[in-house]
């Protein structure tokens, strides 16, 4: 039998235009404990999280701005359902939401995480071939007089990066770049989870700089040409930023055409058709003198529609995870293009001189991961 519960909000904490709603019910699930949710909001809502208090993985498998679908398992033994809808909405009416949920109707298969490559150090070495060699293949390599092995801040070397004070997109000497594309990514990957960890060093964050990110698009070398200002609709890419005191960001270089209708009115983008699109700019902050792991993953879209997203998170040694995502994206246009890889890319800027660094500082970078969800 198929049980249906209609679930009126319970609790509502509206910050501003910031929104999280909490729901319980009393549910009695099949015996998989699978479940559908089906949530709708009287007005739209850009979702930036659900949260089960029970715990486990969900997956957001519909968003369509006032319609989302989310699929979840109740847990062994649970009899109430509490979900967390957070989410930011424009204008001045408080979104009401409602949920249905119903049992799955079949087992979900178990899908494990797919290792495609990781690097925890790199060699003690001076030897910039050598260093860089566990990065291989990497194409368009710059900057590389400002890479080193260090174990200043942990006992096997990490990936060091220096940036001269006053360095920044238009000096010669200014942090480094390159493109990976591990031999175990092969074609056709839509979704790829990127982890390592940063450590800031001597920050001054200024006006902002870049970190890395995911990159993709079409087989050749129009896959790397997403930055600097370049958008020639051959390639995507979703590097991460600092900002102003260290609030972070996706950099998003993607297609202009085929976006939502609300795209260059939602309050999670700043919209720069000239550079870079800023997501979720200030949703996290980047702490200068302590390690911390940044976490990005990304879902590729259906070709030409709105579909795809992106999640961003952070952590701070003990502290607990900080997300957000943002939904409702075409990265792409066409059904050859798919997701290539790390684009390592760090320096301060921005192309004007305002972005200069501040101080003589470095990154370090360590424990890299690339994993297909």
């Amino acid at each position: 039998m198929l049980w249906i519960w209609t679930l009126a909000a319970t609790v509502a904490t509206v910050l501003g235009n910031e929104f999280s709603q909490v729901v319980c019910r009393h549910v009695s699930v099949v015996a998989s404990n699978l479940w559908l949710a089906r949530v709708h909001s009287t007005v739209p809502l850009f979702l930036t999280d659900v949260i089960s208090q029970h715990g486990g993985d969900l997956l957001l498998s519909r968003d369509d701005g006032k319609y989302f679908e989310i699929q979840g398992r109740a847990g062994f033994n649970v009899t109430t359902l509490c979900l967390t809808v957070q989410g930011i909405y424009d204008g001045d009416v408080t979104p009401t939401v409602t949920m249905e949920v119903s049992p799955e109707e079949h087992e979900a298969r178990t899908k494990r995480a797919t290792h495609v490559w990781s690097l925890s150090s790199v060699p003690q070495t001076t030897d910039k071939k050598a260093l860089l060699h566990s990065f291989e293949p990497y194409h368009q390599l710059w900057g590389e007089e400002t890479l080193s092995a260090s174990t200043k801040h942990s006992s096997s070397p990490a990936l060091s990066v220096h940036y001269p004070k006053g360095s920044y997109v238009g000096t010669s000497v200014r942090g480094a770049g390159f493109f990976t594309t591990p031999t175990n990514l092969h074609d056709g990957v839509t979704s790829l989870i990127l982890k390592y960890d940063v450590y800031f060093e001597n920050f001054g964050f200024g006006i902002g700089g870049k970190l890395p990110g995911l990159y993709g698009g079409d087989k050749t070398d129009g896959a790397y040409k997403c930055s600097g200002g370049n958008n020639p609709g051959t390639c995507f890419s979703l590097r991460l930023m600092w900002r102003e005191n260290g609030d972070g960001e996706v950099y998003a270089y993607i297609p202009r055409e085929h976006q939502a209708s609300d795209f260059e009115h939602r309050p999670d983008i700043h919209i720069n058709y000239e550079k870079g699109h800023s997501l979720m700019r200030g949703a996290i902050r980047f702490r200068s003198g302590s390690w911390q792991t940044v976490t990005e993953e990304v879902h590729l879209n259906t070709p030409q529609q709105a579909n795809g997203r992106v999640k961003f998170c952070l952590k701070h040694g003990s502290e607990a995870e900080v997300c957000k995502e943002a939904t409702r994206l075409n990265f792409r246009n066409h059904d050859d293009y798919f997701l290539r890889g790390l684009f390592f890319s760090t320096f301060f800027g921005g192309s004007s001189s305002n972005y200069a660094a501040p101080n003589d500082c470095h990154t370090y970078f360590r424990n890299f991961e690339l994993t297909i969800p």
